[in-house]
């Protein structure tokens, strides 16, 4: 087992139980081997090519590249490599819906997962939404669901792995410090269906060509989703209402205003979670009632505060260009936009044309002047003011905005040049604006 974080210690958990013999190996000396795991070997430091010698299959963790030495040595010797994904997948009975795409992939699973809840049915939320899918694996029969966000890095080494019900939210650049080009990423996020046949389905965006042009080969049923047009035997947004056409006949769901998120992304993800169940006759009021109820996860579109009449929104999980677009599209209302960070090779021209209700765009982080750089000729009207520190940036944003406007903090970068992930982004960004609160109040 390559990686010892959350999944390879599942992993590790897992294959112990069942009796195999593992050597567990991370590159990190402060990564402790999983507690409770008896006759575990571990090796700590650079991965030795000695590791394979009588070794049967070697399983890796997502957050190990695939071009690492190590597994390339892995690929020469005819060593078989798969991902935790795909060891979890060997061992489910229940039926599996799996979602990939650049962005939407969390929210998307979670509210697919709360729908069946109101329905009734088993469901398991898990992949790389938090909870590896080899931590339980075991845990439902052949009537319970497995919901699984799947990542590129998990994909990347499956071999078998079939979902019941495949999920292509939409395919935008991003990972560009990991691939050596686009097209690697997007080949990667393809072979979610890469073993489907005609037994299976696939949902997808009609208005993502990269996604439509994967579906037109998907031998298997398809289900549209679409969130500007009608779409035969799929799911979509007809003016102020959510609707789906089953057996022709077209039935509608619930109104945009029932929704308990905002923006049209989150609209985009309410409509592809219900074209996920279309294949299971799931009830029209259990998506209303699931939908209605839930309110975003943290760092998603997350309302944080209101101070001074200003409403502020974390959306610290916007760590690509993409995912801020697509929260600056949804917005109703004027706002202040806060963003910046670890740079992963993201186009930032592609922010100016959903600038209309932004007032001022504060920049923090590596990034800062190349978003700049990018938007100052294009949007000249936008002022772009430049902060130290996230503290810096709440103050300034706050002081360009006003009463009944929003503050948005969508950085359309990762967070590690600052911040050890977006969610500790996202929390030191709440601290801020609660102590902001503290002292206008």
């Amino acid at each position: 087992m390559l990686g010892l974080a959350r999944s390879g210690a599942a992993a590790v958990r897992l294959l112990s139980d069942e009796g195999a013999v593992v050597v567990a190996a991370d590159e990190s000396p402060a990564v402790s081997a999983p507690d409770g795991v008896a006759g575990l070997t571990v090796k700590h430091g650079p991965f030795d090519p000695c590791l394979l010698d009588g070794c049967d299959e070697v399983i890796v963790s997502p957050g190990v590249p695939i071009d690492h030495p190590f597994l390339l040595e892995v690929v020469r010797r005819g060593v078989p490599l798969a991902s935790e994904l795909e060891l979890g997948w060997r061992f489910v009975r229940g039926r599996v819906i799996a979602v990939t795409g650049t962005n939407g992939k969390s929210t998307t699973v979670t509210m697919i997962g709360e729908i069946l809840r109101e329905s009734g049915a088993p469901v398991v939320v898990a992949g790389n939404v938090g909870l590896p899918l080899c931590g339980v694996a075991r845990d439902l029969g052949p009537d319970g669901f497995y919901v699984l966000e799947v990542s590129s890095f998990q994909l990347e080494t499956v071999q078998r792995f079939r979902p019941t019900v495949a999920g292509l939210l939409n395919l935008t650049p991003d990972h560009l410090d990991r691939y050596r080009s686009v097209q690697d990423y997007y080949h990667a996020k393809m072979r979610i269906i890469e073993n489907c046949g005609r037994e299976d389905t696939l949902f997808y965006n009609a208005e993502d060509r990269r996604c439509a042009e994967i579906a037109g080969s998907f031998t298997g049923a398809r289900v549209p989703f679409s969130s500007r047009r009608p779409v035969d035997g799929g799911v979509y947004l007809d003016a102020d209402r959510i609707v789906r056409l089953r057996d022709g006949e077209r039935e509608p769901v619930m109104l945009r205003a029932e929704l308990g998120t905002i923006g049209l992304h989150n609209v985009e993800n309410a409509l592809a979670a219900i074209a996920a169940l279309t294949p299971f006759a799931v009830p029209a009021g259990a998506c209303r009632g699931a939908l209605a109820r839930f309110r975003g996860l943290p760092h998603r579109m997350e309302e944080v505060a209101r101070v001074g009449g200003v409403f502020f929104f974390n959306d610290s999980k916007a760590t690509n260009v993409e995912a801020t677009v697509m929260s600056l599209a949804g917005l109703d209302r004027e706002a202040v936009l806060i963003a910046g960070g670890h740079d992963k090779g993201g186009d930032f021209t592609k922010l100016s044309p959903v600038l209309g209700n932004v007032r001022a765009v504060v920049v923090i982080g590596e990034a800062a002047p190349l978003i700049e750089e990018a938007l100052v000729p294009l949007v000249p009207r936008v002022p772009v003011v430049r902060a130290g520190s996230m503290e810096d940036a709440v103050e300034a944003a706050y002081g360009m905005a006003r009463p009944g406007q929003l503050v948005v903090l969508s950085p359309a970068c990762a967070s590690f040049d600052m911040f050890d992930n977006f969610e500790h982004r996202g929390e030191v960004f709440r601290e801020c604006v609660l102590r902001l609160g503290e002292r206008v109040r």
